[in-house]
C-alpha cells in the first residue's frame, strides 16, 4: 500500500511539475491530475496511424516518439521527434476533427501520463485562463515549424545537423541515424559523413 501511494505521489509531483509550466493554473490540478493515468509503452508501438482519430494528449516521461508520414511506394517521411518533459497531442482542428495523415510511434520504450484529450479541454475551459495551456502548446508547435522551415531553407546538409543538434542536445545521439537523416533531408551515408567529419 505504501508503494502505491508512493508511485501516486511520485506521478503526481512529476505531472505537476510539467503541467505548471506549460501554463496549467495550480487552482486546477486536483481536478486535472486525476484525468490521467500512466502507461508504459513498448518500442516499436504504433500510437496512431492514418485514418484513426487522434484523441489522447500524453506527457512524456521518460523515452522518444516519433512522427512520421508514409508515401504510396512505403518510404518513410520523419515529422519530428518527442521526449521527455515534452507534451504529444493534436493541436490543430485538422488534427482533433479528421483522421490522421500521419503515424506516431514509440521509437523507444516510453513511459507516459495520458489522458482524453476532450475531457481535458472540457475542464480548462472552466477556468479563467484555462486556454493558456494550450496556446503554449500551439506556440512551442509554431515555433518548431518556424525553425525547421528556416533549418532547410537556409542551411545546408552539414549546417542542418549542427542546428539539430544545438536544438536538442539530448536527441542526436539516441534517435537511429536513418531516422535522423530522413527528418534532416538526407541520406543515411551523408549523415554518417558529417558525424564523421565532426569527430
Amino acid at each position: 500500500m505504501r508503494k502505491v501511494e508512493a508511485l501516486r505521489q511520485a506521478m503526481t509531483a512529476d505531472l505537476s511539475r510539467v503541467l505548471l509550466d506549460n501554463g496549467v493554473m495550480e487552482v486546477s490540478l486536483p481536478e486535472v491530475i486525476p484525468l490521467f493515468r500512466q502507461a508504459h509503452i513498448s518500442s516499436g508501438s504504433i500510437m496512431l496511424s492514418p485514418e484513426e482519430r487522434w484523441n489522447e494528449l500524453m506527457v512524456i516521461r521518460q523515452g522518444i516518439f516519433r512522427l512520421y508520414y508514409l508515401d504510396s511506394e512505403g518510404r518513410e517521411s520523419n515529422k519530428g521527434f518527442f521526449s521527455e518533459g515534452q507534451i504529444l497531442a493534436p493541436m490543430a482542428r485538422s488534427a482533433i476533427e479528421e483522421p490522421s495523415l500521419f503515424f506516431v510511434e514509440a521509437l523507444t520504450n516510453v513511459e507516459v501520463y495520458r489522458c482524453c484529450y476532450a475531457q481535458l479541454a472540457a475542464l480548462l475551459r472552466k477556468y479563467s485562463g484555462g486556454n493558456d495551456f494550450f496556446y503554449r502548446l500551439a506556440e512551442g508547435l509554431l515555433e518548431d515549424k518556424i525553425r525547421r522551415e528556416v533549418m532547410f531553407l537556409q542551411l545546408d546538409a552539414r549546417g542542418r545537423y549542427e542546428r539539430f543538434v544545438a536544438d536538442f542536445p539530448d536527441l542526436h545521439e539516441r534517435v537511429p541515424l536513418r531516422h535522423l537523416a530522413s527528418y534532416l533531408g538526407m541520406t543515411d551515408v551523408t549523415l554518417s559523413r558529417i558525424r564523421s567529419m565532426k569527430n
